[in-house]
């Protein structure tokens, strides 16, 4: 499939989309804004469409002599390329199955002790309210908080992948070809190699229906042998307080019905 075909397929969809203002899902630095935005989950309803597109993945890897034992995908739009990439690999040359797993994503949490001096209030049985630098949250206080009687609580942190259901048996000592959907900063694909590479898979490469990281995102980068990508889209993204948008249109034009922009009005107190 041509670099024209896939690009209609896209189109027919309605996939990308231009002259708007979207919010996208939050970096490390910050919330960033934009006038484009690639809707995915367009795509997915067209069956053979997205058969089209992960066959084009998986002729790509196999022409490139990429040998690959299971392909994973994370949750929960990659779901179902990780399928469709691990069925028109096989039977090849390589093999005559090539299975289909999935990463789940999951809170990662730290157990932090606090001075007592900043504890609030009490809301409600083992959940506290604290007042931190990051203002105001309620926590949860671990059994032990009150046995030792000190204030232990339970925060999140962040999130990671991991490979459960005893996925991390089927791609231990395997190679592994991760797909993915959207590729924005690659923090998702990241944390689905950290768990293949955790559960001792060996991740030979990752294939994307689109590559929107304008370059920033590269095999280098995600620390793989090679990344494949249908399209590669360099989208002019903003800081949030830098938006051009925002200062010519105002906060409310933010689309609510695709990206974070309904999350962007709540915490500017919008709605």
């Amino acid at each position: 499939m041509d670099k024209k075909e896939i690009g209609r397929i896209f189109s027919n969809a309605n996939s990308i989309i231009t002259g708007g203002h979207f919010v996208y899902a939050k970096k490390r630095d910050g919330w960033y804004h934009g006038s484009a935005y690639v809707n995915k989950d367009a795509i997915y309803p067209h069956v053979r469409s997205v058969s089209l597109l992960c066959e084009a993945i998986a002729d790509y890897f196999l022409g490139n002599g990429v040998k690959a034992d299971v392909v994973v995908g994370p949750t929960v739009g990659a779901v179902s390329l990780s399928q469709w990439v691990a069925y028109h690999y096989a039977p090849s040359a390589f093999t005559k199955e090539v299975l289909s797993v999935y990463a789940d994503e999951v809170d990662e949490i730290e157990e932090i002790e606090f001075d007592s001096a900043k504890i609030m209030e009490i809301t409600s049985g083992d959940k506290i309210k604290l007042k931190n630098v990051l203002g105001e949250m309620d926590i949860v206080l671990t059994p032990e908080s009150r046995t030792v009687g000190k204030i232990i609580c339970r925060i999140k942190v962040g999130a990671k992948r991991i490979l459960k259901r005893g996925y991390d048996k089927i791609v231990s000592g395997k190679r592994c070809l991760v797909v993915e959907d959207i590729i924005n900063s690659g923090t998702t694909v990241i944390k689905t190699i950290d768990a293949i590479r955790a559960a001792g898979g060996e991740v030979v490469g990752v294939g994307a229906l689109c590559n929107r990281g304008g370059g920033k995102v590269t095999a280098n980068t995600l620390g793989v042998p090679e990344l494949f990508s249908l399209l590669d889209l360099r989208m002019e993204m903003f800081k949030e307080d830098e938006c051009p948008i925002c200062k010519a249109y105002g906060p409310e034009s933010v689309r609510t019905d695709l990206g974070k922009g309904k999350e962007f009005l709540l915490r500017k107190g919008l709605i």
